[in-house]
């Protein structure tokens, strides 16, 4: 099998490995139809992730058919369609025993230090395998996970009818978090986005106001048509800068979402007087517990426009370009997609 193997900072190579066994009786060998391009696998491809180790096949953004079972493995059937959980936790320490495994201190993550989806077959384990319907399509399919991330935030978020929202960032993540809410609860939509391919994607999929902030006064756009500010405001850029200058704009008992992945080297200036006097509520959100479930079945109801999320599909001899791409073309891309039989 054709498989891009992550081996040192900066360094995938393409080799022809034996297609693998399930690793263990509760295991599955899955045919890979498709698997997305994720930040954060280009954050591991420059060595900026330490829980990632090479050599290791990356992507964990997967979807795929059953090829092979093992022996312990009895409700499902070879050529059932699913997408994989890439989260795989210990049950044992303290957050997994407390019903937040996204916490655990002992993960063990397909794509990271697992083989993962950049490859055309790879063992996972039943428990973290979930069917989904033909019809959802491959693309759906990939997105299914990162909408479980969504998910997860979007619960912690408690949004409120009649509310305000501002969205930082209208990539994949940014525009997965539009659709949630526009399909979900009725509020104002205010959206960030510099590039303007993605922003016109933004109003087509259920923003009201998208604003290039390098070419517009952000909070002066925003208070001519809510004076006091905004309600929720979710980060999906994982920059610190945008957060910042998007800060002013939340209203007094506003909920501030930390989502994006901000570089652990940069910080927010924000006085916890305001924090007090303002009864600001600040949350992180990460990693899918027990959410692909409905992810899945969200996708399968067709919420999710996903063609005009995956605009790119690459073959795997072309991952570093798809690697570069996510850098250095915005203007080109939303989300990538690698099939590996291409």
């Amino acid at each position: 099998m054709k498989s891009a193997i992550w081996t040192s900072k900066s360094e995938v190579q393409l080799k022809e490995l034996p297609i693998p066994e399930p690793y263990a009786p509760d295991e599955a060998v899955i045919k890979i139809l498709g698997c997305g391009i994720c930040g954060t696998d280009v954050h591991i491809f420059h060595g900026e992730v330490p829980l990632a180790k090479p050599p290791v096949v990356l992507g964990h953004e997967i979807v795929g058919e059953i090829y092979k079972l093992g022996s312990g493995v009895t409700d499902l059937k070879v050529g059932d369609r699913i997408c994989v959980d890439p989260v795989i936790t210990c049950r044992k320490c303290e957050f997994c025993q407390s019903g937040r495994p996204n916490l655990c201190d002992n993960l063990t993550i397909v794509g990271y230090v697992r083989n993962g989806g950049f490859e055309q077959y790879t063992s996972i384990p039943r428990s973290h395998l979930y069917k989904i319907s033909v019809e959802a399509g491959i693309k759906g399919g990939i997105l299914v996970e990162t909408l479980a991330c969504v998910l997860n935030g979007y619960d912690r978020l408690g949004l409120k009818a009649g509310s305000s929202v501002l969205i930082l960032g209208a990539g994949c993540v940014g525009l997965l978090w539009t659709q949630m809410i526009k399909h979900s609860v009725s509020t104002k939509i205010y959206q960030t986005e510099i590039v303007d391919m993605r922003r016109k994607v933004a109003i087509e999929l259920g923003a009201d106001v998208a604003i290039n902030s390098k070419k517009e006064n952000l909070i002066k756009r925003i208070k001519n048509c809510s004076p006091n500010g905004v309600d929720y405001i979710i980060d999906a850029t994982g920059s610190a800068s945008a957060i910042q200058e998007a800060l002013p704009l939340l209203k007094k008992g506003g909920t501030l979402m930390i989502f994006g992945v901000c570089p652990s080297i940069e910080t927010l200036k924000i006085s916890p007087f305001d924090i007090f006097n303002n009864e600001w509520t600040i949350l992180g959100g990460k990693m899918p517990p027990y959410k692909l479930t409905r992810a899945v079945k969200i996708v399968e109801a067709g919420i999710i426009d996903s063609d005009r999320l995956v605009t790119n599909i690459l073959p795997l001899r072309e991952i570093k370009k798809g690697f570069k791409w996510f850098t250095d073309a915005p203007n080109k891309v939303i989300k990538m997609m690698i099939d590996p039989w291409m």
